[in-house]
């Protein structure tokens, strides 16, 4: 099938030859790393980042940046359509057994459909996991490279990248060096470390596969958008030897939340963590060094990226992002990896841009910017109509002034489970974070005075006024964007229960 035909199936409009662009038009290369926290970059943790920390000198760093979803397969198709769960079709894990949907809906539209038809060229090197059934190609690629997170079978079909490049020969050492199990699994490695020189890594050669592809996109004489996701820093942690001799863990701080009791907590939270057994500070600790010994070994793949594209001479008329799918708990809590766990250590992610003579060098926003936000700037970039789903926001505002008085003061996250199905939905604004969990009793914290998230405004009965108005905000955000569980269609009080009303509108009571 040819690629036209593929694209064609995906829902997009392709014209039979490439749509000519006007001269000036940016490059675009999207990095994203797998499960890296917020606080791993920028010097804001024990975590080196010296390649990610230069992209964010010479670009801007969002300070208040949020994955829509902390869990991988929707959050990526969140990004790639802008879109959320109920207007694209990716629900939860596609590949997992309790899949909701394994493919995003046939009638999506990305970016990259987009992109295509403004004549840009398209590769896609990595991770994938937007959908089980059917590959980048299908979406409006042209090339993929190194690529995972789909059927195997759709992988072994693939015709052979045009850079040929060898898979590394050497072997690597792997030494596991704590396990976990869950009640009624077998033990797995959690963290440890390997040996055996840098090249023979599966995230070098796929950074070896991005470069290749990247300079043969640069001398083509159009513009292209290149995506490299790597799958560091996910668990296990198992960085080289040499990474990890750089960190000690002794130096690394333990946080307030490591103590969390869960008082006035849903249950889950408590279950979850004794899931994990008794993890100790140690733990803590030798976990986050081997976090962040990963963290700093991908980030030295992304260098080298970022120095090919400095070598073809087009640094300056590329866009380039960085970020990650979602965070990982990494032991606060008392717990580890991601999912329904509401914290700012799954949800808060890196987000840098930079982009030259548009975007301040060592810029900084405050404002909540969310992943899915790409897909519209993209197509602002590219100059094409918008996508169909409002869902995100063009960030080019930002660019152009990143402490945006006009810019939005809240933002909706969704969950629909992963391993297990019930439904969590989130409101954040620059001081709170309100939870609606549908297993148990919500929750709401104030992250200025409470950035470790210990205390359930909900069950103390503090803040009444703020908590009710975040609250209001959830539902208003589920209705604006057209949340199935949200259904509120201007009904006012004939249809929602009092703690379900927007702001303004107040149910009689019976004084009155």
């Amino acid at each position: 099938m040819d690629i036209s035909r593929r694209a064609l199936l995906a829902g997009a409009t392709v014209s039979a030859a490439a749509v000519p662009t006007p001269a000036g038009k940016p490059n675009i290369l999207h990095i994203m790393t797998d499960q890296q926290q917020w606080g791993t970059v920028a010097g804001r943790s024990e975590c080196r980042t010296p390649n990610l920390n230069r992209l964010a000198e010479s670009g801007m760093l969002f300070e208040r940046s949020y994955t829509p979803s902390a869990v991988c397969c929707p959050a990526r198709a969140m990004i790639l359509s802008g879109a959320y769960h109920w207007h694209n079709g990716v629900y939860n894990q596609v590949h997992s057994p309790p899949s909701v949907h394994r493919d995003m809906n046939p009638d999506v539209v990305l970016y990259s459909h987009r992109l295509r038809e403004a004549g840009y060229r398209l590769g896609y090197v990595g991770k994938w996991h937007a959908s089980y059934v059917r590959t980048p190609l299908d979406f409006g690629f042209h090339e993929v490279g190194d690529l995972e997170g789909c059927d195997p079978r759709l992988i072994r079909q693939l015709e052979p990248n045009p850079d040929r490049v060898e898979r590394p020969r050497d072997e690597i050492r792997s030494v596991a060096l704590r396990r976990f199990s869950w009640p009624g699994s077998a033990p797995f490695a959690m963290w440890g470390y390997r040996e055996g020189p840098e090249e023979a890594t599966p995230e070098y050669y796929r950074a070896e596969c991005a470069i290749r592809m990247l300079r043969r996109f640069a001398g083509a004489g159009r513009p292209w958008h290149l995506e490299v996701h790597f799958v560091q820093p996910h668990d296990p942690y198992m960085p080289l030897k040499r990474y990890l001799d750089g960190y000690d863990p002794r130096a690394i701080r333990i946080p307030a939340s490591f103590r969390d009791t869960f008082a006035g907590k849903p249950g889950l939270h408590r279950r979850e963590s004794e899931t994990w057994g008794a993890v100790t500070e140690e733990d803590y600790r030798q976990g986050r060094a081997h976090y962040y010994a990963y963290a700093e070994q991908v980030d030295a793949q992304i260098g080298r990226v970022l120095d090919a594209l400095k070598e073809t001479g087009q640094e300056e008329s590329t866009i380039v992002v960085a970020t990650s799918d979602h965070g990982d708990m990494v032991g606060a809590h008392r717990m580890w990896i991601k999912g329904w766990l509401p914290y700012e250590e799954t949800y808060r992610v890196p987000l840098i841009v930079r982009w030259p003579g548009r975007v301040h060098p060592g810029a900084r926003s405050a404002r909540l910017a969310q992943t899915h936000d790409l897909a519209h700037t993209y197509a602002a970039v590219a100059g094409v109509n918008p996508l169909p789903h409002l869902d995100g926001r063009d960030l080019a505002p930002l660019f152009e002034n990143p402490r945006n008085d006009a810019w939005r003061d809240d933002i909706l996250c969704a969950y629909y489970g992963g391993e297990f199905l019930y439904t969590q939905r989130i409101a954040i604004t620059e001081r709170f974070k309100y939870v609606f969990n549908g297993f148990d009793i919500d929750e709401c914290y104030c992250l200025e005075e409470d950035p470790d998230e210990l205390r359930n405004l909900v069950a103390s009965g503090e803040k009444r006024a703020e908590v009710d108005d975040m609250r209001a905000r959830l539902y208003e955000l589920m209705n604006r964007f057209e949340d199935p569980y949200g259904n509120l269609n201007g009904r006012g009080d004939r249809y929602c229960a009092p703690r379900y009303l927007p702001r303004g509108v107040r149910l009689k009571t019976p004084a009155g």
